[in-house]
């Protein structure tokens, strides 16, 4: 059911009989009009919802989250230590922070290897993790440094603008110099200056609608679940 409503503002309007169960009417901007004393009005239309929406609390503890509200891009970041030793671990609170100029961050922790190594030779790569990669990311945590490297059986490359390696498995790379850090309660926030970036040559020459279903990419939910990206709409 429809109803208009003329007003110079929405608001939502409860109606019915049961007190326990009122109709709620949601109301949506269609188009100014002008009425007869030259007042401007606008025309609304409402909607009666008669199932709205009921709401269940969560502790604010993410780990307690089912299902995880923040999914994010699962990433392998790559660095180097000052006397030259590589290595990689997973990451998936990755985000863009400006567009000019280019930066990104990730959220990681205080004096882990990653950010040490970062903060040693001020770069690092992050490596977009594709689905067939999956099993091994899930699995790398149990190993550190040289023997991660090995066990997972990735291989390094070099960067072009930065120290720091890439990883050849990959699909794509992001190239980074660091902009500064931030440590916020257990967390160390890495920023990263986007110096370079690369992709594999089949996606950057594909359809469009074929770029994200070949790069594709996996998202982090919640211990051992992940997902992939799913179906491509464009509004």
């Amino acid at each position: 059911m429809v109803w208009y409503m003329y007003s110079n503002r929405p608001s939502d309007i409860h109606v019915g009989s049961d007190e326990n169960e009122p109709l709620r009417l949601h109301g949506r901007y269609r188009r100014n009009l002008s009425n007869d004393t030259g007042n401007h009005l606008r025309l609304w239309t409402y909607h009666i919802d008669k199932n709205e929406m009921k709401k269940a609390e969560l502790p604010i503890d993410k780990n307690k989250w089912h299902p995880s509200l923040i999914p994010g891009v699962i990433t392998l970041i790559s660095t180097i230590s000052a006397d030259g030793k590589p290595n990689i671990a997973p990451k998936s609170w990755v985000q863009m922070v400006s567009m000019e100029p280019s930066i990104l961050m990730f959220s990681g922790s205080k004096g882990n290897t990653t950010e040490n190594n970062i903060i040693q030779t001020k770069s690092f790569v992050v490596n977009i993790v594709s689905s067939d990669m999956a099993v091994k990311v899930f699995g790398c945590l149990q190993w550190f440094g040289s023997e991660r490297i090995e066990k997972c059986g990735f291989t390094l490359g070099s960067s072009k603008k930065v120290s720091a390696p890439l990883i050849s498995e990959c699909k794509a790379h992001i190239e980074c110099s660091l902009h500064n850090t931030l440590e916020i309660g257990s967390g160390l926030v890495v920023f990263g200056n986007i110096e370079a970036v690369s992709i594999d040559k089949n996606i950057e020459l594909a359809d469009e609608n074929r770029k994200y279903e070949l790069l594709d990419q996996i998202l982090f939910l919640e211990d051992r679940k992940y997902a992939g990206i799913g179906k491509i709409r464009k509004i």
